[in-house]
């Protein structure tokens, strides 16, 4: 199967494009059944978590109707991730916004497309990769027997690959940057970070921590690429 062959599914979804991209020799209507499954759970998340929406757990929790504690078991898991990492970090990570209110954006996005990409696999998907936006979450392999190959988008311009990563199976890739949603990334005491790079990039075998460990990163500046290769399999690298 060649990649023009491959069975692709894109849509919107958490702010950015979702798409999948499957290698199996399987049927369409099986694999259209599987993209179903994680466009359902994908706007669950959205509506659960999304502070843009005023009826989600997140933004209940920010207007003191509903109590942390009293949140959904996904809900609590994020925060509590979202804790460890900012005690990790020494508080470069955090999932409040400069006016103080929760936003776990930081680390919602990657968690999601790592369970997401794990409903493909429940649907008896074997080579296959899921992408969040700059998160990828990959399992197997291509059709010929290489690994997965990622192009990781020039931060000045996203219609243009500044490079590639051939991916080790069953892993993820993340980057993190300002390229695609402007100055979204704070660090320490929420000041605004100012780095040498534009983006920085993390591989590893999970995507939910190589999301994170790309925010604080990219957020430490030139300190970043020796602050993520502390943690055993990942590794990073950065564009200017």
């Amino acid at each position: 199967m060649s990649a023009e062959e491959r069975i692709k599914f894109a849509g919107k979804s958490m702010g950015t494009v979702v798409s999948v991209h499957i290698d199996d020799s399987t049927s369409h209507e099986s694999v259209e059944d599987a993209w179903r499954s994680v466009c359902s759970f994908l706007r669950n998340i959205e509506n659960r978590f999304s502070t843009f929406l005023t009826t989600s757990e997140i933004s209940r929790i920010n207007s003191g109707e509903l109590h942390v504690l009293d949140a959904s078991p996904d809900v609590v898991e994020v925060l509590d991730a979202c804790t460890w990492l900012e005690h990790l970090s020494d508080g470069v990570f955090n999932a409040r916004r400069p006016d103080g209110l929760l936003d776990p954006a930081g680390f919602v996005k990657g968690w999601a497309a790592e369970r997401a990409a794990r409903l493909l696999l429940e649907a008896g998907l074997k080579n296959y990769y899921l992408r969040i936006g700059g998160d990828i979450q990959t399992h197997g392999l291509q059709s010929t027997g290489e690994k997965w190959r990622v192009g990781i988008v020039d931060p000045h311009d996203s219609s243009r690959i500044r490079s590639y990563v051939d991916i080790p199976e069953n892993w993820a890739v993340a980057t993190s940057g300002t390229a695609e949603r402007g100055q979204h990334i704070w660090g320490k005491d929420s000041l605004a970070v100012n780095t040498q790079f534009s983006s920085m990039t993390v591989i590893g075998p999970h995507l939910m921590w190589a999301d994170a460990f790309a925010t604080i990163g990219f957020a430490l500046g030139d300190a970043g690429i020796e602050w993520v290769e502390k943690f055993p399999d990942y590794t990073a690298f950065t564009l200017l």
